[in-house]
């Protein structure tokens, strides 16, 4: 893995002109110092209660580590924190994760030398129409709209299904994403600030690059897992040399709080019992139970497990397309039918799917995988210049 993360740092700026390649990381390291100490003091004013050193010495020394790390391991005050690296059991975790100013020159480095077109997962509609050809499950398209135009179907479309999900062609985290809701011959938005005739909405959608898809029901054993929107479930996949795809791993997804103060649950999913494991808020607060069902979150198995993960697997391996980025994270809803692809990413997020799973990255399967498309040198260096 410390192999990996030297590989990380030289494929910044990859793809720039050597002149600006280099003068760009020259920037970077004058600012390291500044950017980790600002960190620092950040994280350390925001502990929990349950960490906040006693002593002024014990928060030098807290301050002292944070900082340290950072500037001997590139270690970032935020994964520092989030991962609880001061903590004794977790001091494995420096060497074994990959942390987040590395994980995007990586993966757009690999996804380029192995001839990946980001097009084809950042374009939604895209993504659909391969779902499509290679007879994959995904969410049904009602509409596309690009460039001021609708492109399908070919008849103008009017919506009439009484739930409507609508997204961005583009973007990452819903980008551009609403719910409607049909109710009394006018569809209403998640909050019912606005409201639309069937007709004026479809108009509402011709100016934006949109998708707009049938809103799906969970299944019902998720029901109690969620504040009534849907459910979904990340899988990263990563693809050896010889076209193997194994699963490096998995994330829930559980919204709580409603449309106006939405917040998600997080958690990996246990290969063996197929429950969501170390579950938190947003991210940090350690939770067990639902805030607006009370359901316990670890009791309920995730159906369709087993389905879920061939379907993935299948689609990074079959699709010619896909096959060609190294990793990929794939959003999977859980139907009464079965899983349904909902789109898939080249960006998966490595913060926090470690911070999910509760393990560094560097204990799956995915160094193993990247070491695959690097070429070391007798040093253990990359040549990714």
């Amino acid at each position: 893995m410390d192999r990996v993360r030297r590989a990380a740092r030289r494929a910044m700026f990859a793809e720039k002109p050597a002149w600006q390649r280099w003068s760009l990381r020259v920037l970077m390291t004058l600012a390291w110092p500044v950017g980790a100490v600002t960190e620092t003091l950040y994280y350390l004013s925001v502990l929990p209660p349950d960490e906040i050193p006693r002593r002024a010495l014990a928060w030098a020394d807290r301050g002292g580590d944070m900082l340290a790390l950072a500037f001997s391991r590139n270690v970032p005050p935020r994964e520092y924190y989030t991962y609880r690296l001061h903590q004794p059991d977790r001091r494995a975790w420096i060497t074994a994760c990959l942390y987040a100013p590395e994980s995007y020159p990586l993966l757009s480095w690999l996804n380029r030398r192995n001839g990946a077109d980001n097009n084809t997962v950042q374009d939604k509609s895209r993504f659909a129409d391969l779902c499509r050809r290679h007879e994959l499950p995904c969410i049904a398209t009602l509409a596309v709209f690009r460039d001021g135009s609708q492109l399908w179907p070919a008849t103008p479309f009017i919506p009439a299904l009484p739930l409507l999900w609508v997204k961005d062609l583009s973007g990452s985290r819903g980008a551009g994403a609403a719910r409607w809701r049909l109710d009394a011959g006018h569809y209403h938005n998640g909050d019912k600030q606005m409201t639309f005739s069937p007709e004026a909405l479809a108009r509402q959608w011709l100016p934006r690059d949109c998708l707009v898809q049938p809103c799906l029901d969970n299944h019902p054993a998720l029901a109690a897992l969620s504040d009534g929107t849907l459910v979904d479930f990340r899988v990263v996949t990563g693809i050896h040399r010889d076209g193997w795809v194994e699963v490096v791993a998995t994330l829930g997804h559980l919204p709580c709080g409603g449309p106006s103060g939405r917040r998600y649950i997080v958690g990996a999913i246990d290969r063996n019992n197929h429950c969501l494991i170390s579950p938190t808020l947003s991210g940090f607060q350690i939770i067990k139970n639902h805030p607006d069902t009370g359901a316990e979150i670890t009791a309920q198995p995730v159906p369709f497990w087993p389905a879920a993960l061939e379907l993935v697997v299948n689609a990074h391996k079959k699709v010619p397309e896909f096959s060609r980025f190294v990793f990929l994270g794939w959003d999977v809803a859980i139907t009464p039918e079965g899983p349904l692809l909902i789109e898939t990413n080249s960006g998966w997020g490595a913060f926090n799917h470690q911070r999910g799973i509760g393990a560094p990255l560097g204990w799956t399967c995915f160094p193993d995988i990247v070491a695959e498309y690097l070429d070391f040198s007798e040093h253990g260096d990359a040549a990714c210049d």
